[in-house]
């Protein structure tokens, strides 16, 4: 009797106790295989995800179906698909159809989304037919049962881990219809639901029992009642997601010193990603890695990537992305000028191989490249965009085996699916990863699946827990960690398996075999700093004075140093930035208007700012900033209309005051009767001055425009533009400013020395030399 497995693992596992005996061996398959084998599809292929996914979009070209607010663009449209995909499979496989749902009490619009989804779905079909195809949603529909493969076994015997769906039931009943075919499972209170599922076939089940259930007469032949065992597990938290490393190899340790082997223990991540900091501290490989090392840190991968992301977003990250991977430009260029257009086959094979080495080969790469020409060959000419896209998406689902690893495994929960393990430790067991959680369920709700009887999210939670629980309850040795701090808890189900931490741990003892810790090197931070600086022999400007009178030692570090502050490039947008690319809009669309004119300013300044950068998070504040600027062009119709002109923008002068050389570039200056208007754009707050303040000012930005603009003509006004709230605002008690600022230049005809740092560490916040004076939160 063949054996049928729920995972390959479990197979050779199986196989693994017949090394040693010399007999013949029984034979062994997944379910996956098994089913393979035991179905056939007539003149059909299987679809390839690619091809899913391009046949998709095209079914969903017809008016209504932007209702589902999916977008039809390719990139969001791969993106999102997977909810269409999840809703058609669970209904085909659970043999559900659209027309159940309809009675459902559930939100107004639903029925016509079911309408839609309805003609998508018909849509959809008939294109596979067309190509003769088939995938998982048409699959119930079009196999056939190959009864010469069920013929030539003596009978199969499935391990069942968790639910049948009504698909695979059937196919089972039907199978028992013409051999023999056993399921063995163990029924507890996480996969209870399973009882009904046989009780409808006429065996009549309990919970906390073991059964092998011959399908075929429907009959039990054996049960085993399941004892209650009480669980030893050693349950951790911690305050950082990274000690739980440290915890783990502590345990590997312990449960070797307690003679069990190391191919014995199995350490189980609910989320992968947390592998990488599992794999970091691995320093002597010990671990091996079930899930293989993704595709995404191949050289090749990373390469296309690159450039997919800097064509499609020229930002400072994806910049620096292209420059470090030493992607030549005119590879770049190669791809820019071609990117948008549809070509042929060998075409796109040309871009997709431009990184390939012929002396080191990748046969991941190679084969999905041959996979994917025969795909190509199928869907005629496509933007090499597209091609890209797919063919990146292809390659993220690999993963390179982890050939170097020793023998502890680490593997997903969904892994670890009839297999059994002495010592076994779960990582993240926190209420965020166990039981992981569904977020791609867009058009059934709890009300819709209870009606339709579909699984709840109950029931798939239940499976997980019913995983989880297999596991630690056939092992003789648990070791259980999380995080626990402001964002993180333990999961629930440490409750219902009756486990609790019984006492804090000591953090630090766990931090020490992580990390080396040496000596602290002695800070650079002196009191005082000799030297001496003459202000009057160099140039002064508004921003150079306001941090000499904010803080002596940034003065020194940013201008008499000249140091930098070391920034990663990301694609974050600030206040800073903002505020430049509208001064740059502004500075470009004024200078090349001769009539300022409402509507024609206010289309120009849209069309300059929704070029400068492509991106959402840039849309969405130029829309913002547009609504603002409406109030803006208005007020500039006006004040053309008052007579006022642009004399100049963006524009540097210099001038000598009382022995110091003066520079600066004002942002704007209007003119009017031969009278100059001077004006400072403010995106953010605007400086005030009141007569209580003035002993501390450090602002003195007007009052610079002012001695640089009146050598030329004389100044009308001195004002901040402020172009949130569409207002000029004058400048306040300028004349007492302008007392002010004489005073402290008098001071400064003295050198600067010492540079001593600021008494209030208000400035210190947003000061990029912060760490330098150890001044740091």
């Amino acid at each position: 009797m063949t054996e049928i497995f729920p995972t390959s693992r479990c197979v050779r596992e199986f196989y693994s106790h017949f090394l040693d005996k010399d007999s013949i061996v029984p034979k062994a398959m997944g379910i996956a295989e098994f089913e393979l084998k035991a179905i056939v599809v007539p003149n059909k292929n299987m679809a390839d995800d690619d091809t899913r996914v391009l046949i998709m979009q095209e079914s969903s070209e017809f008016k209504n179906f932007s209702e589902l607010k999916i977008e039809r663009e390719f990139l969001s449209f791969i993106k999102n698909s997977s909810y269409l995909f999840r809703f058609f499979e669970e209904l085909a496989l659970e043999d559900v159809l659209i027309e159940d749902l309809e009675l459902a009490d559930t939100y107004a619009q639903f029925e016509e989304h079911l309408n839609i989804l309805k003609e998508l779905l018909v849509n959809y079909k008939a294109l596979l037919s067309k190509k003769n195809l088939y995938d998982k949603i048409t699959l119930p529909e079009v196999y056939k049962i190959n009864k010469e493969f069920l013929k030539s076994n003596d009978g199969f015997l499935l391990h069942l881990e968790g639910f049948l769906n009504k698909f695979e039931l059937n196919l089972f009943v039907q199978v028992a219809k013409i051999t023999q075919f056993k399921i063995s499972l163990h029924v507890n209170k996480y996969n209870s639901k399973i009882v009904n599922v046989f009780k409808e076939l006429g065996v009549i089940l309990h919970v906390n029992n073991s059964y092998v259930i011959n399908l075929s007469t429907r009959r039990i032949e054996s049960r085993i009642e399941i004892e209650e065992k009480e669980i030893y597990c050693d349950v951790k938290n911690f305050s950082t997601r990274t000690l739980q490393s440290s915890f783990v190899y502590e345990k590997i340790e312990e449960f070797i010193s307690a003679n069990i082997k190391p191919e014995n223990i199995v350490v189980i991540v609910p989320d992968e990603n947390f592998t990488t900091t599992l794999k970091a501290f691995d320093s002597f490989k010990n671990l091996n890695f079930a899930m293989g090392e993704s595709f995404k840190k191949n050289e090749l991968f990373k390469k296309l990537n690159a450039i997919d992301k800097f064509i499609r977003v020229k930002n400072e990250e994806n910049k620096h992305r292209v420059n470090r991977l030493q992607i030549r430009q005119n590879t770049i260029d190669e791809f820019q000028k071609r990117w948008r257009k549809s070509l042929e086959v060998n075409e796109i094979m040309t871009f997709l191989r431009i990184f390939c080495d012929q002396e080191k080969k990748d046969e991941i790469y190679d084969e999905e490249l041959f996979k994917f020409q025969n795909l190509l060959k199928n869907l005629g000419q496509i933007e090499l965009q597209k091609a890209v896209k797919l063919f990146l998406n292809r390659l993220i689902t690999r993963s390179k085996d982890d050939v170097i690893g020793g023998k502890i495994t680490v593997m997903g929960a969904l892994e670890s699916r009839g297999m059994s393990y002495e010592g076994v430790i779960i990582v993240d067991f926190s209420d965020e990863f166990v039981p992981k959680r569904s977020n791609k369920d867009m058009f059934l709700s709890s009300t819709i699946r209870r009606h339709a009887k579909l699984p709840n999210k109950n029931d798939r939670e239940n499976l997980q827990r019913y995983f989880y629980s297999s596991l630690i309850k056939g092992a003789k040795k648990v070791a259980i960690s999380y995080t626990k701090n402001d964002r993180s808890m333990g999961s629930r189900f440490l409750d219902e398996l009756g486990l609790h931490v019984k006492k804090n741990c000591d953090e630090v003892s766990y931090f020490k075999p992580l990390f080396t810790c040496n000596a602290i090197a002695p800070r650079y931070d002196p009191q005082k700093i000799d030297g001496t600086y003459d202000v009057k022999k160099g140039t002064l400007s508004a921003s150079k004075l306001k941090t000499i009178l904010t803080c002596k030692r940034q003065f020194y570090y940013k201008y008499i140093l000249k140091s930098e502050e070391a920034k990663v490039p990301n694609s974050e947008i600030s206040v800073a930035d903002i505020g430049n690319i509208l001064h740059k809009a502004l500075a470009s669309v004024l200078q090349n208007m001769k009539v300022v004119n409402e509507d024609i300013l206010l289309i120009e300044l849209r069309r300059f700012l929704l070029n400068e950068q492509n991106s959402l998070i840039w849309q969405f504040y130029a829309d913002t900033w547009l609504e603002y600027l409406k109030d803006f062009a208005l007020l500039e119709a006006k004040r053309y209309n008052d007579g006022y002109r642009v004399y100049a923008l963006e524009k540097s002068f210099h001038v000598e005051y009382k022995g110091f050389k003066l520079n600066g570039q004002i942002d704007r200056i209007d003119i009017r009767d031969n009278k100059l208007s001077v004006i400072d754009y403010k995106s953010g707050k605007i400086p005030k001055s009141t007569i209580r303040t003035l002993e501390n000012e450090k602002t003195f930005q007007l009052e610079f425009y002012y001695l640089l603009a009146s050598q030329n003509k004389e100044i009308e006004s001195l004002s901040y533009y402020d172009l949130k709230n569409t207002e000029l605002v004058e400048e306040n008690l300028f004349n007492e400013k302008m007392k002010k600022l004489d005073e402290i230049l008098k001071e400064l005809e003295t050198p600067l020395r010492e540079f001593e740092k600021c008494e209030s560490k208000m400035p210190c916040q947003y000061c990029a030399f912060v760490k330098l004076c150890g001044r740091e939160v």
